[in-house]
């Protein structure tokens, strides 16, 4: 639960309120590596113009109703020196259309 309120300008009242339940699993595996998933359904209320930079801000790139964010990662390791990670993460903002984002990284040891 997050409670916001634009204190610089307190005459317009902008005043966000998130509610964000989340899910997660992780796996280990001291050779392999690691799995993790988690899942966020976030409720917001938000009741200034949310086509501004401080709405962006205070609803952390969300719109206010109901949000869904979801992740997914693996690290595994190569042998003794080397490390793979891939990341995949998701948002449906309300009444638009998925965003994706995913990253791969690829680690030595020496």
């Amino acid at each position: 639960h997050a409670d916001k309120l634009n204190k610089l300008i307190e005459s317009l009242g902008e005043h966000a309120i998130v509610y964000d339940w989340s899910t997660e699993f992780k796996y280990s595996s001291i050779k392999k590596g690691v799995i993790g998933m988690k899942f966020n359904y976030l409720k917001i209320n938000y009741n200034g113009d949310v086509n501004t930079s401080l709405a962006y801000e205070m609803l952390e790139g969300l719109k206010a109703g109901v949000n869904y964010k979801w992740q997914f990662s693996v690290q595994r390791n190569l042998g003794n020196s080397l490390q793979l990670s891939i990341n995949y993460e998701g948002r449906k903002p309300s009444n638009l259309r998925v965003i994706h984002t995913g990253g791969m990284q690829l680690r030595a040891f020496f």
